[in-house]
């Protein structure tokens, strides 16, 4: 009964060489992305309850946790984008835009009408010590100064129409380059492998071959982060044994 993990292209081949059975190109999924240089990189450590990430020209979008980390980006926002995008992606070879929007509740009408009405409301307070979106402190400090370029001294009430814009930006459409992901085999899984149309999802028995089982990662099946791969080693693996 395989049930050796994610394999690379090579060694599934080798492995089932003689089987004559289908092997899904197999390629990483769930992964970090690697953002080398980016000064976000400082903040390491700092996380967000929930965002919305998305990668420029596709359909891809994920919203939850994201963690910045030493490397670049992490969390439950990212490994899920990487695991629905892990074939487009690969073919990016993995050098590609991620966008990130910081406060998804806000459309950019509703953020305009809020950065407007805290020049009226808030009109004497520093812009940099009054966080008013509940982000952490030191990534509003970044967001605030180093990508949108407004003054450490600036006050509510002097923000200029320029300067909305420049936050509007960078709140809803904050976009990071990104240069490469999770170093080979430190990703959480891996996507492809023996192909589901010949293995009998009732017993993980092989079409092909009588008495051959396959259980976990062996198999084309990735599922995003949450414990979904765990049960669908358990679940197969459970299966397998029952019926052998």
């Amino acid at each position: 009964m395989p049930c050796t993990g994610g394999l690379n292209k090579l060694s599934m081949e080798a492995l089932f060489s003689n089987l004559k059975h289908t092997i899904v190109s197999p390629i990483p999924s769930l992964f970090t992305f690697n953002m080398p240089g980016n000064e976000i990189t400082k903040l390491m450590g700092v996380s967000v309850d929930d965002v919305m990430a998305r990668i420029p020209g596709t359909k891809l979008e994920s919203k939850g946790p994201l963690l910045i980390t030493h490397w670049g980006m992490s969390g439950p926002a990212i490994l899920k984008l990487s695991a629905w995008g892990a074939r487009d992606l690969a073919q990016m070879q993995y050098q590609f835009r991620v966008m990130i929007n910081w406060i998804p509740d806000f459309s950019e009408i509703s953020l305009r009408e809020q950065l407007n009405g805290f020049r009226t409301q808030l009109s004497r307070q520093l812009i940099l010590p009054r966080n008013p979106f509940s982000l952490p402190q030191r990534l509003w400090e970044y967001l605030v100064t180093k990508l949108a370029h407004v003054a450490p001294d600036r006050r509510w009430a002097d923000l200029s129409a320029k300067e909305v814009n420049a936050l509007v930006r960078v709140l809803l459409f904050c976009e990071f380059e990104v240069k490469g992901k999770t170093t080979f085999k430190e990703e959480f899984v891996t996507a492809g492998g023996v192909s589901l149309a010949e293995i009998d999802h009732r017993t993980m028995e092989s079409k092909l071959h009588p008495g051959l089982y396959f259980a976990g990662e062996v198999m084309d099946v990735d599922g995003i982060t949450g414990g979904f791969n765990f049960q669908h080693a358990w679940t197969s693996g459970y299966l397998a044994a029952q019926s052998i």
